[in-house]
């Protein structure tokens, strides 16, 4: 396999017209054809893959008439190849790799916290923290292009000055990385998120570059993470835990046959993290990232660039699709009917149980999945994408395996009795950004291969608790790996190894066991030990230490915040100087505003007909207003994704307030990064500040004005009683509001952050000592009744009297 033919470009219609030889118009011509490959969509012009439009040319010889030296029988196709052969490199495009052996410099969360920190903020101005990470990110990967382009960007950063100096920077910062993803088959998506920042100073920006500038080799992982924290990215985007990633592909690895795999594919690639944990695993095995064809389609367009950066810093030469919003197995794509050594997933997950009737279309071989859940329609799609031999592993949610619904029981017995069913592994809740949903990884193999029995482990117990989330380490990683492997070796039943037991089963078992797949219905019950209940034990207090310290940071920032608020009323007198502007709302949030204003949310007859269950964009009910802020609650409705788009004058971004509309009426909310690009509800109100009003108010400041008890009361006051409480739009544009200048409300926003984030801490210190009390009496009353239990066990003569 040659590197070209796993090399993807995105082209206009223009170069490939000069690629052919021949006129634009010819281009326009052949787009009519049957079969031309169809544009990437979603920016101001069509671009095209090369590697498509390749093969369409190759099928195509060159007329007598339009040969140019060329011989004859020469297809387009090998005419435009000859020429991207001959065509100078002006830019790097293989960046410094990632060597499987090298280590995070320990200084790089030291700096990429100091990015993160004041930074951040005062180089983001009106936009979002996602579009500052954007930046970090797209400098890290052009510093590690070595290229000219980065060099120009260090001198730009030293010559540069005002605010037209760093938005020619932000501008060709964002034209390099731009060009990059376009070399890499990825729509440019840089320049509309990095035109949105506006920093406070050039000194800001500039200083911004040479911390970047420092990073080492594997900081881009840390952005990674930070990207996840701030988009508040949902079940169908967040990433994959690098540590469950690596045990994937080191299992899977396991199950291989022959030399290590040349071909890997993600059906929903989200960051890309799980083909970079393969192109580092199969580079520790020999084989070249450049040799292997790296195939994705992403669900997120927001992220797909992410992904292309990601694998391109770990030396890949990747394919990353972006998925117009249809599942792979109903896409028309380069990959379609394709096998690959590898597939690797983590699909969205279905968590509740179907109840809906197998669905009639498609191509189903081991069964037709239910409507409405995809759970099983993804175990299919990437048992099918398997080439002889080749292997696979794909997270599942727990219920997946032992769901009672005909259909999916009907799929679990195929894939049973056909012997694709290698492994199954139940990993700890709590792994996962933005939710708790157990869920195991089910390693896969290729028919040919089957599999008489079936390993099943459970490893809920390993890992560490770590800010609200669950933790592997390297030691847990390697822990399972190692029982996987005993258990392989010894394939005689139970095998009773903490903290990681395993069983092997036959077919037959899983039959009686209803056919279900959960390591829980395969691995006897036992009795927990003593050593059980002392981890839980040391866990709850390595908590409740990391909680006590959060707490003692957030006390420290919140009295400093305090204090220089109060130092500077005592110099200066409290409110001395400070002009205060009164206005009604509607002055600074207009009725009827392109870039801001005050909207209710959409009727419910134009919402209900696109509610959804599966997947979709959240909507903001009036029960998700809790504190001030936007809360993630387990209510399921959301608007499906294709009409979310049709709804996009009712979506939400950072900044945004959102008040209740229908209801009880309470406090407001800020729209921060939970929240953003949700969808409102009918019960809703949004206030937007309007564009040529920014500079008089902080959006902080008004929705926490608009928070007072005394706002609320007006509110209030003025809703209509006839049924439920209710204010309209109009109404509402009448609340009066007084404003200090901008930087009195900087001030004030800044000390009700830290106050903020204060009561939080203490919120989750009160959760840890709950949890630690619970920990204490099962540690305590355990140890007694061991105690007793070995008493009564010991024969009757045995006993003291």
């Amino acid at each position: 396999m040659s590197i070209a033919d796993h090399t993807d470009q995105l082209h206009s219609q223009a170069e490939i017209a000069a690629l052919a030889g021949v006129s634009r118009a010819t281009i326009t011509q052949w787009r009519r054809a049957p079969g031309f490959p169809p544009p990437e969509r979603g920016g101001e012009s069509d671009l095209f893959h090369q590697a498509d439009v390749l093969a369409w040319l190759d099928e195509r010889p060159v007329p007598g008439r339009l040969l140019q030296g060329d011989p004859a029988g020469t297809t387009f196709g090998a005419r435009a190849r000859a020429a991207l052969a001959g065509k100078p490199q002006t830019v790097s495009d293989a960046p410094e790799a990632v060597e499987p052996d090298m280590r995070p410099d320990p200084r790089d969360a030291d700096r990429v916290r100091e990015l993160m920190g004041q930074l951040c903020e005062r180089v983001r101005g009106a936009g979002s923290r996602v579009d500052y990470v954007n930046l970090l990110a797209s400098l890290h990967f052009l510093r590690r292009l070595k290229g000219p382009h980065w060099n120009d960007v260090v001198t730009m950063s030293h010559t540069g000055e005002g605010s037209d100096g760093a938005a020619a920077l932000l501008q060709h910062i964002a034209g390099g990385l731009d060009e990059q993803l376009r070399r890499r088959g990825m729509r440019p998506a840089m320049r509309q998120s990095l035109v949105r920042l506006e920093p406070r100073s050039y000194g800001d920006l500039r200083h911004v570059v040479h911390v970047v500038g420092e990073l080492g080799h594997r900081a881009f992982d840390l952005m990674l993470d930070e990207y996840e924290l701030l988009a508040g990215l949902d079940s169908g985007e967040f990433f994959t835990p690098r540590a469950v990633a690596d045990l994937m592909v080191r299992i899977a690895g396991e199950n291989a046959v022959g030399e290590a795999p040349l071909s890997v594919y993600d059906p929903y690639a989200r960051g890309g993290e799980l083909l970079a944990a393969a192109t580092t695993w199969c580079a520790e095995q020999g084989v070249a990232p450049h040799r292997m064809e790296i195939c994705g389609i992403t669900h997120g367009r927001d992220t797909a660039p992410l992904a292309t950066m990601n694998l391109a810093l770990h030396g890949a030469r990747p394919r990353v699709l972006v998925s117009s919003g249809g599942s792979p197995w109903n896409m028309a794509t380069a990959f379609s009917g394709k096998q690959f050594d590898l597939v690797l997933s983590n699909p969205p997950f279905n968590m509740s149980d179907s109840t809906a009737e197998p669905r009639k279309e498609g191509n189903w071989p081991y069964g037709p999945p239910p409507l409405g859940n995809d759970n099983l329609a993804y175990v299919q799609h990437v048992l099918s994408a398997l080439e002889e031999g080749g292997t696979a592993a794909v997270i599942m949610p727990n219920k997946a395996a032992n769901s009672a619904n005909k259909a999916e029981k009907d799929i679990r017995r195929a894939v049973v009795e056909r012997g694709a069913m290698k492994a199954v592994v139940a990993l700890p809740d709590r792994l996962f950004s933005h939710t708790s949903v157990p869920v195991s990884v089910w390693f896969l193999v290729h028919p040919s291969q089957a599999c008489d029995d079936i390993l099943f482990l459970d490893a809920r117990q390993v890992g560490i608790p770590n800010r609200g989330k669950r933790t592997l380490r390297d030691q847990d990683v390697q822990a399972v790996v190692d029982a996987y492997r005993c258990a392989g070796i010894h394939r005689d039943g139970m095998r009773q190894s903490p903290p990681v037991p395993a069983t092997v089963v036959s077919r037959k078992t899983v039959q009686e066991r209803d056919w279900s797949l959960s390591p829980m219905d395969h691995i006897e019950a036992h009795r927990p030990r003593r050593g059980a209940a002392e981890a839980a034990h040391a866990e709850a207090l390595d908590e409740l230490e990391l909680r006590k310290r959060e707490v003692r940071e957030a006390d420290t920032a919140a009295a400093s915040a305090l204090s220089a608020l109060e130092r500077l009323e005592h110099e200066n007198g409290l409110g001395a100087g400070v002009e205060w502007e009164s206005m009604v709302l509607s002055g600074l949030c207009e009725l009827r505003s392109a870039t801001g204003g005050i909207q209710a949310g959409p009727s419910y007859s134009l919402l209900k007909k696109h509610l959804t269950t599966v997947g979709g964009v959240p909507l903001v009910y009036p029960q998700n207003l809790r504190d001030g802020r936007i809360e993630e609650l387990a209510d399921e409705r959301r608007v499906a994704e294709g009409a979310a788009r049709s709804l996009d004058r009712f979506r939400l971004q950072p900044g945004d307030i959102v008040c209740i509309r229908t209801g009880a009426m309470g406090p407001p909310a800020l729209v921060r990064d939970v929240g953003a690009g949700w969808l409102m509800s009918t019960n809703v109100i949004r206030l937007r500040v309007d564009e040529k009003h920014r500079d008089r108010v902080h959006p902080g400041y008004l929705a926490a004005y608009l928070g007072r008890p005394e706002s609320v009361a007006w509110v209030r006051d003025r809703a209509s009683a006839t049924g439920a409480p209710s204010i309209s739009a109009a109404a509402l544009g009448n609340q009066p509001v007084l404003l200090p200048p901008l930087a009195e409300q900087q001030r004030i926003v800044t000390v009700l952050d830290a106050l903020d984030a204060q009561a939080m801490a203490h919120s989750r210190l009160a959760e840890a000592v709950t949890a630690t009390r619970a920990a204490v009496v099962g540690r305590q009353m355990f140890s007694d009744l061991e105690e007793a239990m070995n008493e009564a066990a010991q024969p009757e003569t045995g006993r003291r009297s």
